[in-house]
């Protein structure tokens, strides 16, 4: 067997997990991706993808995302052949040792909620559960309720704005001033990603990005004011997205996560017309 840690795939290495994925997803009639856009990752040069071969053939692989300098989560598949005989174990060692190095202490391992082997896998380390995300996925022929307000000002967002946009990001999200401006300006810099800043007669209210990859678009970082909360922004912003993306002819498909927990956010979602799509299980591993 030979394990390769990598900071990114070749042409041959990204077809080989790309096909990978297929196999085991329909195997298992299975929806969740890996993650495959490395360009949030706080540490440009920690390794991110570990594949592991036998003969020549990709028999696992593992990916990691690691957007903050305290959290990396973990997923990937196995072929079904070469399962239980402990591929997965050596990629994820590898991997705990590689995020060792940069500080971190505990990774989040992804199963699909309706994995058997996933699920088995993570309660067979130990780990410990810790939440459940929904996937869902947009109905574009769904009617988008007016709303009697005057829109908001949704404006593509400039290094300008970074300063307000990271006290914005922290107050809502969280995290330090340093991994929140290294996402902003990752998200500005990307060409495949667009921040966008969301405004009321000058001042800011929220904001929103959206992530492209290929022909589907996920919606990412929606968010409101704290002290503007409940008034109605979030749907507003979200609605004028949606209008956005309607009009892009990129987007074939159009995504957003959300915590299980998140109970208001999960019913604004599906009165713009999402669905559910699957749920996936985060498992705490200390490392």
């Amino acid at each position: 067997m030979k394990i390769l840690s990598l900071t990114e795939l070749n042409t041959e290495q990204q077809l080989a997990a790309q096909a990978l994925e297929i196999v085991c997803k329909s195997e298992g009639g299975l929806k969740c991706n890996m993650h495959w856009d490395k360009s949030m990752n706080f540490f440009p040069t920690m390794r991110h993808w570990f594949l592991l071969y036998n003969d020549g053939v990709l028999m696992a692989v593992l990916s990691a995302f690691a957007p903050t300098v305290s959290q990396v989560e973990f997923g990937g598949y196995t072929l079904p052949k070469a399962r239980r005989k402990g591929c997965f174990s050596l990629l994820l060692d590898v991997a705990a040792e590689e995020a060792r190095q940069f500080g971190y202490q505990h990774a989040l391992l992804i199963t699909e909620r309706s994995s058997k082997t996933g699920q088995a896998f993570v309660r067979h380390l130990g780990a410990l559960y810790s939440n459940t995300e929904y996937q869902l996925v947009w109905q574009s022929s769904t009617e988008l309720a007016p709303s009697p307000l005057p829109p908001l000002k949704l404006a593509v967002a400039t290094l300008t704005e970074l300063e307000p946009l990271t006290e914005l990001s922290r107050s809502i999200f969280g995290g330090s001033p340093e991994e929140a401006r290294q996402i902003l300006e990752t998200t500005i810099h990307t060409p495949h990603l667009t921040q966008y800043v969301a405004t009321l007669d000058g001042q800011i209210v929220g904001m929103v990005a959206i992530n492209f990859e290929q022909t589907t678009a996920w919606i990412i970082g929606l968010g409101v004011c704290p002290d503007q909360q409940g008034k109605g922004f979030g749907k507003r912003i979200l609605h004028q997205t949606l209008d956005l993306l309607r009009q892009d002819s990129r987007a074939e498909t159009v995504m957003i996560e959300v915590d299980s927990s998140n109970e208001v956010a999960l019913r604004l979602y599906q009165q713009a017309g999402f669905v559910i799509q699957m749920g996936q299980d985060y498992f705490k591993l200390p490392l």
